[in-house]
């Protein structure tokens, strides 16, 4: 009897050690996360203050001192427009380098392992916030516009779309399924937390110092995320049947596999199977949902940070803090209320019924905060803001719902597919914005607040499309066990940042 049992003392040591082992990744993992998201919001309030500076100073450098200039010279409508149109480019300029790169990092990283290329998409996003910075250091020589060039640098890696998706693929493969759940709860919470602190953060720093100190910060923040990375064991094995789907394609295409044009037929290639998984008009219309993820981002970040600025004379320091409001509220959100209300519509409903009730709720909410946001006094625009903020479940949700539309063996196309329509809203989202704005500045009054009424239709069609769903056949009841961690929601889902 004791030499039956010894091994099996034995095993479970050796489990509960690497099971130990695994959760140390995890939180290393949720500190890498942290830090890129901090990075990446510490930057965002500052950027737009050194970016209407700019446009400032070029504008009446040859009718004034530039010495005189003040934040509140800075606020007509004709530098606001431009303001508008330059950071709405980036995101534009982002996306379109994320459409392209995305599938050959993903081949990239399938092939020698997640953190290398982490490591080349960290350096990629150094170099694009270090030419943006140049460019604006020198307000009276280059004109605003050329930082619109800083986001071809994330060529160099694939930007941050690449280090999120590789992320959680390092999360998956460290954490068994029972444990899937919780392990992302840490890491989203890790980066829901640096997107709080990111924007308070800047705007103190503002205040006591200049928008230099901040933005100068968050470039020294995304390589200190890599000292947490690098203590991770790396997680990625080639399996043979990864080396087996690889020679497939090649073969297929009779490409060289090292080739530009290898990755970019293999990434049709993906793009195509990731359509054909769409099967039924109810997963269509949750999918065209994604097309509002972006501009809704943008709506409520750095447009957000203008629009105040501009309409309610504050300094863009102080519109920092609301960011962080919104995060904050965020945090409640996903953190608690969601998982509550999960457990609670569960005595009634199947788990994908569950998921489009939430949906739906969410959906709605969203659409009410931002009609308030357009709102002409700033009690109610915060108040707006407050509400919005209470739909942040709604991507998750429409997410999971997707997913449960087809087999698992289709989960990988089609979360990809989702991402790639995510991006593309970067693609009309912010310039739309930029232009409503413009011309709700050119009519006065209430139509200056074009771009929330433009973002609540956009959120009442979506809306009114999710009552059209049907939730997918089956009760979900595999998945109920994830409840106590995250409500239930698709854990392969979170945006971090």
């Amino acid at each position: 009897m004791h030499n039956e049992r010894s091994p099996l003392l034995g095993t479970k040591a050796k489990d509960a050690g690497s099971d130990q082992s695994k959760w140390t990744s995890i939180y290393l993992l949720s500190i890498c996360v942290f830090f890129l998201c901090a990075s990446d919001t510490l930057l965002s309030v500052p950027l737009t203050q050194l970016i209407e500076d700019n446009i400032c100073r070029q504008d009446v450098k040859k009718i004034m001192d530039l010495s005189l200039i003040t934040e509140g010279f800075c606020k007509n409508d004709h530098i606001q427009t431009k303001l508008a149109y330059t950071t709405s480019s980036l995101p534009v300029v982002e996306a379109i380098v994320g459409l392209i790169t995305a599938f050959p990092f993903g081949v990239l990283a399938d092939r020698i392992g997640q953190k290398p290329v982490i490591y080349l998409s960290v350096i990629g996003t150094m170099l694009c916030m270090s030419w943006e910075l140049i460019v604006l250091a020198f307000p009276g020589t280059l004109p605003a516009r050329l930082i619109v060039a800083g986001p071809l640098f994330l060529v160099v890696g694939g930007g941050f779309t690449v280090q999120v998706s590789l992320t959680y693929s390092i999360a998956c493969n460290l954490a068994d399924s029972s444990n899937r759940a919780s392990a992302f709860f840490v890491i989203e919470f890790a980066g829901l937390l640096g997107n709080t602190l990111g924007p308070v953060i800047a705007s103190n720093l503002m205040q006591a110092t200049s928008p230099w100190i901040p933005a100068l910060i968050s470039i020294f923040l995304a390589p200190i995320s890599l000292i947490s990375l690098s203590f991770i064991p790396e997680t990625h094995n080639a399996s043979e049947e990864t080396f087996s789907k690889q020679h497939n394609l090649d073969q297929t295409y009779d490409l060289k596999p090292h080739t530009i044009k290898s990755h970019l037929s293999q990434s049709f290639h993906l793009f195509n199977q990731s359509l054909a998984s769409l099967k039924s008009n109810s997963i269509i219309i949750i999918l065209a949902t994604g097309l509002i993820r972006m501009p809704e981002f943008i709506g409520t970040s750095q447009f957000l940070a203008q629009y105040i600025s501009k309409r309610f004379n504050w300094s863009l320091a102080e519109t920092g803090y609301l960011l962080t409001l919104r995060g904050m509220i965020h945090m409640v959100v996903l953190l608690l209320a969601l998982p509550i209300l999960s457990t609670i519509l569960l005595r009634w409903q199947s788990s994908n019924r569950r998921d489009l009730t939430l949906a739906r709720i969410s959906t709605g909410m969203a659409a009410m905060g931002m009609f308030w946001m357009a709102a002409s006094r700033i009690d109610v625009v915060v108040m707006g803001l407050a509400i919005q903020s209470l739909g942040a479940g709604m991507g998750p949700l429409c997410r999971s719902l997707a997913n449960g539309y087809v087999s698992q063996q289709e989960t990988s196309n089609l979360n990809t597919l989702m991402g790639i329509l995510q991006t593309g809203g970067s693609l009309f989202g912010g310039p739309a914005l930029a232009w409503l704005f413009d011309v709700g500045m050119g009519r006065g009054g209430m139509w200056v607040g074009l771009p929330y009424f433009g973002l609540t239709g956009a959120f009442l069609l979506c809306f009114v499309g999710l009552l059209f769903v049907n939730a997918p056949a089956g009760s979900g009841d595999d998945e109920d066990h994830d409840i106590q961690f995250m409500g239930d929601i698709d854990h392969n889902s979170f945006v971090v940042c």
